[in-house]
């Protein structure tokens, strides 16, 4: 097996470091992986044959009215609903040279690819899930989204937007309490959030809160891991009923898309999650994107949401 990794900045990961990854509903794997430091030339543009949603349009839109039911009925506070779309291509291509393209326009998001003898797992997730510095820990609140702007001006405009969003701050909400929970019982007091401000991506911008804490004595990696993943951001609130609703709803399984993937040496560790990524598979990727779903939302929104996260991938897949 082998990975690329790169940070928000273009760091790769200390030499010294052993790489695992957790898939969204399932434990932890610890497999040896060779980690690359060089990527290829990016790819030319691929050519797309077929292309197949997952859901469909309009089962998409069954789903997210049925979560908003369940919502308003206060069966839960928010879900996180994916969509995958199977692109059938001309050729098979290289994973690497895939990532290379989207390190030249991974504007804040950290740059994976991971290949193993079965299929490769690649993308620019904007989200990190933790890092650890001895036993300081930092994690993110990132939820809301909105596409960036033609120029200053309108990106601008759209940031006005996204935080004077109450839709899109009950979205946000849920991260910052789960957070202060699942955190509560291995930190030393106080936990602390940073004021809500947007975070940018290349394609789109999001909400985001810092959250800052110190880990109590001999608290592994793997314990935080089990605490926090996955969290709001990922499946919703309350956890269990989210993830049941999920598991309604979506017709096929997230593997890594939504799982955990990162690096530890005793002294750090950093974790993202699986999003804005893509599994290949001999001549098929599959692109995957998900969205809150909380009171407020609209199915149609939601799908144009979704198309906008995939854009990442414009002029890699043609």
């Amino acid at each position: 097996m082998k990975i690329f990794w790169a940070d928000r900045e273009g760091n790769p990961p200390p030499s010294q470091c052993t790489f695992h990854f957790r898939p969204f509903s399932a434990g932890i794997s610890s497999p040896r992986i060779e980690i690359l430091h060089r990527l290829p030339s990016p790819t030319p543009p691929i050519k797309v044959l077929r292309r197949t949603f997952s859901p469909e349009h309009g089962k998409w839109i069954e789903g997210v009215k049925k979560s908003v039911d369940c919502i308003l009925n206060q069966e839960l506070q928010k879900v996180v609903l994916a969509r995958s779309v199977t692109l059938e291509l001309a050729e098979s291509p290289n994973p690497f040279a895939i990532a290379s393209a989207l390190k030249d326009k991974a504007e804040g998001a950290f740059v994976f690819c991971l290949q193993t003898p079965e299929f490769s797992f690649l993308g620019a997730s904007p989200e990190r899930l933790f890092a650890r510095k001895g036993r300081e820990i930092v994690s993110e609140a990132i939820a809301g989204t909105r596409k960036r702007g033609k120029n200053r001006d309108e990106d601008e405009n759209l940031k006005r937007e996204l935080l004077a969003s109450a839709k899109d701050m009950r979205e946000l909400s849920p991260i910052q309490t789960y957070l202060n929970q699942a955190l509560a019982p291995i930190c030393i007091a106080p936990i602390s959030f940073s004021p809500i401000s947007v975070h940018a991506a290349q394609n789109v911008q999001h909400l985001y809160s810092r959250c800052s804490a110190f880990l109590n004595e001999n608290v592994t990696d793997e314990e935080i891991l089990e605490r926090l993943h996955p969290t709001p951001a990922l499946c919703g609130m309350p956890k269990e009923k989210a993830l049941k609703l999920i598991e309604e709803l979506e017709p096929f399984q997230r593997g890594l898309y939504g799982g955990a993937i990162g690096w530890k040496t005793p002294e750090a560790s950093e974790w993202v999650v699986g999003i804005r990524s893509c599994l290949i598979q001999g001549r098929t990727a599959t692109l995957f994107s998900g969205t809150g779903i909380v009171e407020g939302s609209d199915p149609e929104e939601e799908w144009e949401e979704l198309d906008q996260k995939l854009r990442l991938y414009e002029g890699i897949f043609l």
